[in-house]
C-alpha cells in the first residue's frame, strides 16, 4: 500500500464547504420576510372580511324571503300567527318615510319588533345582527291593462350589522311583486 502524500499546513476552503451565510444573504432574506408577511396578512385579513360580507348578502335573502313569508300569512286568514300578530292592509302598509322594522340575530331568527330609531342609531337590542325596513305599495303593471288580482310591489330592506354605525353598515334591498298569496 502506498503512503498517502504529505499535505502542506494551508487548509483552503471552497464556498461549498463553508457553514452559515453573508452577511449580504442574511440581509436579503430578512428584505423578502419583511415584503411577503404583510401581504400574507392582507390577504388574509381581506378574506374574512369577503367571507362576513358573503355570509351577510346569503343571510340577507334568507330574511327577506322570511319576511315575505310572514307577510303573506299577515295577509290571510290567521295574521295572529306572523311577527306582526295582526291583520296588516294590501296592499299597501307602511309607507317608504315610516316602513315596518323588523329585528333578526345572526342565525336569521325572529327578535322583536324595532323603531325607526333602528334605522339611524346602532342598535341596542341584544343579539340583533340585522334590522330589516319593510313597506309595500299598490302595483299596476305597465303592460296590463286589467288585472284580476290586485298585486303590491314589497320593498324589503335588510340592514348589517345592526350594531354598527348607520355610516358603515351594509345595505341590501329587494323588491318583490306579490299578490295576497304569493309571488307572481
Amino acid at each position: 500500500m502506498k503512503p498517502s502524500p504529505k499535505r502542506s499546513g494551508r487548509v483552503y476552503f471552497s464556498r461549498a464547504t463553508r457553514l452559515g451565510m453573508t452577511l449580504m444573504e442574511v440581509v436579503i432574506a430578512i428584505g423578502v420576510v419583511a415584503f411577503v408577511i404583510p401581504l400574507i396578512l392582507a390577504a388574509t385579513g381581506s378574506a374574512g372580511s369577503s367571507r362576513l360580507n358573503a355570509e351577510a348578502d346569503t343571510r340577507s335573502a334568507w330574511i327577506g324571503r322570511q319576511v315575505h313569508q310572514e307577510l303573506l300569512v299577515s295577509w290571510g286568514e290567521h295574521p295572529s300567527e306572523s311577527v306582526f300578530g295582526e291583520k296588516l292592509d294590501f296592499p299597501r302598509f307602511a309607507s317608504k318615510d315610516a316602513p315596518e322594522i323588523l329585528l333578526y340575530d345572526s342565525k336569521c331568527e325572529f327578535v322583536a319588533k324595532g323603531s325607526a330609531a333602528e334605522l339611524t342609531t346602532a342598535s341596542r337590542t341584544p343579539d340583533v345582527s340585522y334590522v330589516v325596513a319593510i313597506y309595500a305599495e299598490e302595483y299596476n303593471p305597465p303592460n296590463l291593462t286589467v288585472t284580476t288580482t290586485p298585486l303590491c310591489i314589497l320593498r324589503i330592506r335588510v340592514i348589517h350589522p345592526a350594531k354598527a354605525s348607520p355610516s358603515s353598515r351594509s345595505t341590501y334591498r329587494y323588491n318583490l311583486i306579490t299578490s295576497r298569496i304569493g309571488t307572481r
